[in-house]
Order: structure tokens, then C-alpha cells, then sequence
């Protein structure tokens, strides 16, 4: 059955989300403990941390247990709860922007080769980003895209954020299929994760491809279709399937 279209996953499959993490994660503790310092002066940064950490572990929970992905409006708020601190609106709405917009501070690498292999597969499928979201929503890794000159390779975009559920569930897979036009069966989904690529291509009828080139996923199953280790290798994989 010959492919029509391509959804790919963003984080480790399109960019190495490593790169620029640090830098990311320092200006929002930075922001945060302002923000803390502000209404209690001697608040330190192992305080703020802690609370940061509460918020990944929300949004953990959620991804892993209802496939979902909470707004980063919601995870902010988890860190304010877990410091038992009031802060007003302005304040709250202003440490959201910082967190959405960090992807934009300290933006990521992307993978080697993808830029070469989208634009080769771009003159032959449809393709659709898939991609659930944790503190940088799908408004944020457009226009981060768009930066790279990237986004114009793509039909249509998908994002956790927006369709309010996350893969493995079949419905992501819906949406992006819906929007390329395309029927499971005409279209391979590359990602880097067993659990949420993998799993949710193939629940949903698509063929899967597992990508390797940014770090290994140490589960070993559900087992892909196929799998990418470079962008470089595309042509050859996708013809395979």
C-alpha cells in the first residue's frame, strides 16, 4: 500500500531537546524567584526548584495516565500552589509567556539532516506535525519553525495543546490524518518514543517508523515498522515501507 503522507513527532525526533534546556530552564527559575522574592524575600532557589519540579510531575502523571497534556497556564499555577503564594493576574499571566516563549530563548538544535529530508519529502507526501506539549505550546514551536524555515514544509500541524489529548490516543492521530486528507494505512508516523509513537501509529493503522538519531528509547516494545537512524536514511525507509 504506497504512503501518501508523514506526521512527525517534534521533540527528539525533529530537534535535540537537550540543546538549549539549560539555558531554557534557568531563565524561567529566574523569572520564578523574582516573582517569589518579591511577596517573600528570603525564598531561595532550591525552593523554587522543588516547586518546578511539582509541575513536571503534574504533567507527567497526566501524559502518562489520561494522555493528556496540561497548559502551561495550569502547570504555572502548580508551582504557585505548591509555594502557597498568592500572585496577582499580571503577574501569573506574565511567568506564563516567559515559560511558553523559553523554547524561543533558548532554542533547540535541530536533528542532523532533517532539514534536507523534510524538504525531499515534502515534493513527494503530505506532512503534518504531531507532537504533544508540555510548557512550550504548538503557537510557540511554529513560530520557532517558522524561524528555521521549516513550517512551510508542512499541510498541517497538531499539537496536544490544542486538541486537548495527547498519544498515544488514536484521536491525535485522527486530526493530523483528517487535515492531510489521508487514510491510516497511507500514512507513516515517525517519533522517538515505543509508548507514544509507536503505540499510537499503530493503534491507529498507520505504519510506524521508531527515530534513533537523538537518543535510543530504552523500552523494547511495541516494536515499529521500521526505524530511522538519520534523517539522511528517509528516502530508503520510507521506500522499504
Amino acid at each position: 500500500m504506497p504512503l501518501r503522507a508523514l506526521t512527525v513527532d517534534f521533540w527528539n525526533t525533529m530537534v535535540v531537546a537537550r540543546t538549549g534546556g539549560e539555558r531554557r530552564q534557568q531563565q524561567r527559575l529566574d523569572h520564578l524567584l523574582a516573582v517569589v522574592r518579591a511577596a517573600r524575600p528570603e525564598a531561595s532557589e532550591a525552593d523554587v526548584r522543588t516547586a518546578y519540579r511539582a509541575a513536571s510531575e503534574r504533567y507527567h502523571a497526566a501524559w502518562t495516565g489520561t494522555h493528556t497534556t496540561p497548559a502551561c497556564a495550569t502547570l504555572v499555577r502548580c508551582i504557585w500552589e505548591a509555594l502557597e503564594l498568592d500572585v496577582s493576574d499580571a503577574d501569573h499571566a506574565e511567568a506564563v509567556r516567559v515559560f511558553e516563549e523559553g523554547l524561543l530563548y533558548g532554542p533547540p538544535d535541530l536533528a542532523d539532516g532533517l532539514a534536507e529530508a523534510l524538504a525531499h519529502a515534502a515534493e513527494r507526501y503530505r506532512l503534518a506535525i504531531l507532537s504533544d506539549t508540555m510548557f512550550s505550546p504548538g503557537r510557540v514551536i511554529r513560530r520557532l519553525l517558522d524561524q528555521r524555515g521549516l513550517l512551510r514544509l508542512f499541510d498541517a500541524s497538531v499539537f496536544s495543546d490544542e486538541t486537548g489529548v495527547a498519544k498515544p490516543d488514536a484521536r491525535a492521530f485522527e486530526r493530523a490524518a483528517e487535515a492531510l486528507g489521508a487514510a491510516p494505512h497511507e500514512i507513516a508516523h515517525i517519533g522517538d518514543l515505543r509508548r507514544t509513537d509507536v503505540a499510537g501509529a499503530r493503534r491507529f493503522g498507520a505504519r510506524a517508523v521508531l527515530y534513533t538519531g537523538v537518543r535510543p528509547d530504552p523500552d523494547d516494545a511495541p516494536a515499529p515498522d521500521a526505524v530511522l537512524t538519520h534523517w539522511r536514511d528517509l528516502p530508503r525507509v520510507l521506500e522499504a515501507l
